[in-house]
């Protein structure tokens, strides 16, 4: 071999080593594609030692929960202060006697929360009574905004002028409600549904989501006789458009699955929610662990499901303020916790 072969041959091995090792550099940088390629990790966002229902994230990443300590009775559910760090510990923010406080929502200027201030049944009242309170952050100044007996789950609009909760009639009729923040301007947005309305959110687009339980009757036969059973059937999503009046399923090709907690991310492209698809993980044994995380890109119409074992009870999920993380409820070890994930590493589109 001359000189001229062997500086070609040089050449051509040089050429190929340098492709081959862009080509690795190139797919050690690129992201991750799905949860098959990595190992998820889930973190507890609250210390261990609570238990948590709902849970709700401040612009500046405070966050402020409904919970109680393991071991205490669920009548001393309040409402905790918890700035996330190695050093921190949650604060009590409410300590009431018998009142249960649950479904803290913060005002989007971070200026206070609104939430669901419960009565205990006792020797007053019969059955549990709710309404709607606003405490002021960091003074703790209390406004108790509506009369009960059954408003529940409260959400804000955009601007932090009003909130739209749900004011039920029993099992099997709920209205939507909304008021002014400093308790005036009471006002139905949706009136008399037929079934159990929960959780509605108030997107940027100005559309009001919701998940509906309608009414189910069930034929029960005996030897001598057949009556009729009334229950709530699986949940569904719906989305009400107060400028049009128009109300609609949102996910109304799904049948036959649970769909319920639509969460609107803070720039308003996802909509997070947990689903009974999917679910191949080990969680899905707890029965109340039977959803999965599903995020819907309203842009795209693209779904995406991003982890298991998901509960379908308590609070719905919430967004980190800058959009990277999700926070959602589980009972995985047996208690009510809240867990974060970093949902675009690991979801799925489906």
């Amino acid at each position: 071999m001359n000189n001229r072969e062997q500086r070609a041959q040089r050449s051509r091995f040089f050429s190929f080593f340098f492709v081959f090792a862009v080509l690795i550099m190139c797919l050690a940088g690129r992201p991750p594609l799905s949860r098959a390629q990595n190992e998820e990790k889930l973190e507890r966002l609250i210390a261990v030692e609570y238990d948590v229902w709902s849970i709700d994230w401040r612009p500046d990443g405070r966050i402020v929960f409904s919970g109680k300590k393991e071991g205490e009775i669920g009548e001393q559910v309040r409402i905790w202060l918890y700035k996330p760090g190695p050093e921190n510990e949650p604060v009590l923010w409410t300590g009431t006697g018998t009142l249960v406080d649950t479904s803290p929502k913060w005002a989007p200027d971070g200026s206070g929360v609104v939430m669901v201030r419960k009565t205990v049944p006792g020797t007053a009242t019969r059955q549990m009574q709710t309404a709607l309170w606003w405490k002021a952050f960091p003074s703790g100044e209390g406004l108790r905004l509506t009369t009960g007996p059954e408003d529940r789950d409260p959400a804000w609009s955009p601007d932090g002028e009003k909130i739209v909760f749900v004011r039920g009639d029993g099992l099997f009729t709920s209205s939507l409600m909304a008021i002014n923040r400093n308790g005036t301007g009471l006002k139905t947005i949706l009136p008399a549904c037929q079934g159990f309305i929960t959780t509605p959110h108030w997107g940027k687009d100005n559309k009001l989501y919701y998940t509906l339980l309608q009414p189910r009757k069930t034929a029960v036969k005996t030897e001598s006789l057949t009556a009729e059973s009334w229950g709530l059937d699986q949940g569904r999503i719906w989305v009400f458009d107060p400028a049009t009046g128009e109300n609609r399923p949102l996910l109304e090709e799904e049948k036959g699955n649970d769909h319920r907690h639509p969460a609107v991310s803070p720039s308003g492209r996802y909509l997070a929610y947990v689903a009974t698809r999917g679910g191949n993980g080990p969680e899905v044994r707890v029965i109340r662990d039977r959803g999965s995380l599903i995020v819907l890109d309203l842009k795209t119409q693209e779904r995406f499901r991003v982890t298991d074992g998901v509960s379908l009870n308590g609070g719905s999920p919430c967004w980190s303020p800058d959009e990277k993380k999700i926070a959602f409820l589980s009972f995985r070890d047996n208690r009510p916790a809240a867990w974060e994930i970093e949902w675009q590493k690991y979801a799925v589109k489906e």
